[in-house]
């Protein structure tokens, strides 16, 4: 049984000012299923919850955690779910417009959190990097528990909030966006107010209330001084993102530092792993010790000892001079090993002996050395294949595999695109000596839609190449992303009515003849409806990596409808 709230005279009868592009209404979207216990809202699971208890939940989170920390785990709890809003609402309303974006602050309503009054319609221009916004909230619960579990505060309070609107219009424009609480109930004032405009104008000292969107805010007191974490800045300024799977990594990250532990981060090329890596180095107690990195893929084998281990002079022809390996520069600090799989099993056994008996001797030498290092490898392939296939030694997996981290691709965590794109953007600017306004609506579109085989390596790749291209003063479209021979979805876009670009669907973009050629061979080979269902499922659950968001935009469907089609079929784990 599926049942729909009534619509009150006012739901029916008003609208506000601007919202005059959607034709749907965002009631038609809440289902509440009280035989089965779900309640719906945009095809995603939601939950009522009694407001005191997640007060009271509030208030421990702050007594056991602190006020930091706590504003910024609920901070980052409110932008997910303001990121995950507004990607549904780009799914109901193609493009992107005013009325559009208005539709966040309606949804915070209608869960119940805050009364949103605009003080002045939202406005913002994404080829000009242009937004801003300005509401008055009032009846937030926020602020209201706040004040009732903790007194007046002397700082806003409305964390959930402000991480809300900053996620769903960072998903929304595609363009780093943060909310600041000018004014809160929990501070003593008549209602809350808040001013909305791209993160990057925001002056340094505000734009650090959003560091919660960036992982180098764990590098906290184990760093040292102030003076160290300006020193380490450099190292850390493209470590971003908001998404839950890089938020796992963090603080994975996080958890790990502090021993000795080896550590191993397994992900595909260029999903960031030296970065996680010399985060790790530089919130450990070796951050004051050297941090040295070798890609053991770029040496050729009959050098890998020698750049490992060092050499003697006269050790083979041309060694006129002794010189140290890397674990003889990294003493007392951090040896980083990356693409650990390409080693050859030679080479593999003299790594384990070092990392085991903790010495090692110089080719050519005689001599044992000591190595005080602590030990971060990286790999790109399943080193356990490896193992079974018998390229990779059984004992070496097992001294590495001490504590592993999976870093997700990141096409699992297009939240960090917007980010991502935003510092790279600044960053390539900078090295180009060149200036651009921004990137087109078309453009983030399809940076959104692209599958990402290179990960945040070929992002940070194609934006440089759009700031290249792009005329002086002008704006990066998708011709001057799309340059270097990577390929989107088949004819994934089409000129609309308007002369903008529209994304189409696989489905779509075949030929008619060859539909039809397939449909009359399955139904020629008997193959039933529900067998056909779930193979086109679980095909498009494979080219999505398991992300069922993704699938259900691929096929043309809702969140809900997917994942009610992969349980009818058995496609769920």
């Amino acid at each position: 049984m599926d049942r729909r709230p009534g619509r009150s005279r006012r739901d029916r009868g008003t609208r506000r000012e601007g919202d005059d592009a959607p034709t749907h209404s965002l009631i038609e979207h809440l289902h509440f299923s009280p035989d089965t216990g779900h309640i719906r809202l945009l095809e995603q699971r939601m939950l009522l919850l009694h407001a005191d208890s997640f007060g009271t939940l509030r208030q421990e989170l702050i007594g056991a955690l602190g006020i930091d920390r706590a504003r910024e785990l609920l901070t980052r709890l409110g932008y997910q779910q303001g990121f995950d809003d507004g990607q549904r609402i780009r799914a109901l309303a193609p493009g992107t417009s005013p009325a559009g974006l208005e539709l966040g602050p309606r949804l915070r309503e209608i869960e119940g959190f805050v009364r949103n009054l605009p003080n002045e319609t939202m406005r913002y221009d994404i080829a000009q990097g242009e937004f801003y916004g300005d509401y008055h909230w009032r009846a937030s619960w926020e602020a209201e528990a706040h004040l009732r579990h903790h007194g007046v505060s002397g700082s806003p309070a409305c964390w959930m909030m402000a991480g809300y609107a900053d996620g769903f219009c960072t998903a929304y424009t595609g363009m780093p966006i943060h909310w600041r609480e000018t004014e809160c109930v929990a501070m003593g004032h008549a209602q809350c107010r808040v001013i909305g405009r791209p993160l990057a104008e925001w002056p340094d000292d505000e734009a650090a209330h959003a560091h919660f969107l960036q992982v180098d805010t764990f590098v906290d007191t184990l760093a040292g001084s102030r003076q160290r974490r300006e020193d380490e800045a450099a190292e850390l300024e493209g470590f971003v993102g908001a998404s839950a799977g890089f938020n796992n990594v963090a603080r994975l990250v996080r958890k790990v530092a502090p021993t000795g532990s080896t550590v191993l981060f397994k992900g595909e090329s260029g999903v960031g792993k030296e970065c996680f890596a010399r985060a790790l180095h530089s919130i450990s107690p070796r951050s004051g010790s050297p941090m040295v990195s070798i890609n053991c893929a770029a040496i050729p084998p009959d050098l890998v000892e020698a750049e490992l281990f060092g050499v003697e002079r006269g050790a083979y022809t041309g060694a006129t001079q002794s010189r140290p390996g890397r674990f003889e520069r990294a003493d007392g600090g951090t040896l980083f090993l990356d693409e650990i799989a390409s080693l050859d099993l030679r080479a593999q056994g003299k790594v384990l002996r070092a990392i085991q008996e903790r010495e090692y001797e110089r080719v050519g030498g005689i001599e044992l050395r000591r190595a005080d290092v602590r030990i971060v490898a990286a790999a790109n392939q399943d080193l356990w294949a490896e193992v079974e296939a018998g390229r990779f030694r059984r004992d070496l997996f097992f001294r590495l595999n001490v504590f592993p981290i999976e870093i997700p691709p990141l096409k699992a965590r297009r939240e960090d695109i917007p980010l991502l794109t935003a510092l790279f953007l600044q960053r390539s600017m900078a090295r180009c000596h060149k200036t651009v306004r921004g990137l087109s609506t078309s453009a983030y579109n399809a940076l959104w839609q692209y599958d990402w085989p290179g990960n945040v390596r070929e992002l940070e790749n194609m934006i440089e190449r759009g700031v290249i291209l792009a005329e002086d003063d002008g704006i990066i479209d998708v011709q001057h992303l799309f340059a270097g021979g990577e390929k989107l979805e088949a004819a994934a876009f089409h000129l609309g009515p308007g002369g903008t670009l529209v994304r189409q669907r696989h489905a779509d973009t075949a030929p008619a003849d060859a539909q039809e050629t397939l449909v009359d061979q399955l139904l020629d080979e008997g193959v039933s409806f529900e067998r056909i269902e779930s193979l086109v499922l679980a095909r498009a659950l494979t080219r999505s990596g398991g992300n069922v968001s993704a699938t259900a935009r691929m096929l043309a469907l809702k969140r809900g409808q997917v994942e009610y089609r992969l349980k009818r079929n058995d496609l769920t784990e």
